[in-house]
């Protein structure tokens, strides 16, 4: 049933895990938009299906066009992106993928997000992290007939 069912066993770590995911997800001042593309962007570099399966469709309802999502699913170019959603895509490539930022990533999430709310990016997607975490590690696997992560090339 998802990451909260497996937190249960750690009923410490359900209760501030829940309470972080809120301020993040929903407290926060980035837009729904924002906050779904950095989810499935944090999905694709963990290769968490789970995760992907429940925030591709939820992305899509935020106003997330197919063609960005498709670009974080199948790690292509940037290039079809826009100014605002390569920020966000770059940041997690960089910061997840590669484990560093480049000053110009971090420059751009600056410009666009502001201090504040760079942080929160960088924090919304580690906690997609600790989520990944869990799920890959108790074999969470996603429902029938949800969006599917491919694999990596």
């Amino acid at each position: 049933n998802g990451p909260q069912s497996m937190h249960m066993y750690a009923p410490e770590i359900a209760r501030w895990s829940t309470a972080l995911n809120d301020a993040l997800r929903f407290k926060s001042a980035l837009s729904d938009h924002d906050v779904e593309l950095a989810i499935c962007t944090a999905a694709r570099e963990m290769d968490c299906e789970y995760v992907w399966a429940s925030h591709a469709a939820a992305a899509l309802k935020a106003g997330v066009r197919q063609e960005a999502i498709d670009i974080v699913a199948n790690q292509a170019s940037l290039d079809g992106l826009t100014k605002e959603e390569a920020t966000i895509v770059r940041y997690g490539r960089e910061v997840i993928g590669d484990h560093e930022l480049s000053q110009e990533a971090f420059d751009g999430a600056i410009a666009q997000f502001g201090e504040a709310d760079t942080i929160t990016l960088g924090a919304l997607m580690g906690y997609y992290l600790m989520i990944a975490c869990t799920l890959i590690a108790t074999d969470v696997r996603p429902g029938e007939g949800t969006p599917v992560l491919p694999k990596r090339t």
